[in-house]
């Protein structure tokens, strides 16, 4: 399990710019259980939730570990813009 914020924010960084560099991450809010990241992009807003499980589950990321649902939920959210 990792709990740094950085780490999280760098797995989604990761995963949002694989599929659009376009978009940012504009705010990061930690909850009891998951993490909420605004996204922006053109004047365009959208929030994410990572749960913990999914987190959790993603914790070796930068080896291509990265839970399915955690990456087809960034990949909706992305086309979503």
């Amino acid at each position: 399990m990792f709990d740094d914020k950085g780490e999280v924010k760098r797995l989604l960084e990761h995963l949002v710019q694989e599929r659009d560099p376009d978009v940012v991450i504009e705010r990061l809010r930690k909850m009891d259980f998951s993490y909420v990241f605004s996204l922006y992009k053109r004047g365009r807003f959208r929030e994410i939730e990572l749960s913990r499980t999914e987190i959790d589950d993603s914790w070796d990321w930068r080896s291509g570990k990265i839970d399915e649902s955690l990456q087809e939920k960034v990949e909706k959210i992305v086309a979503d813009f």
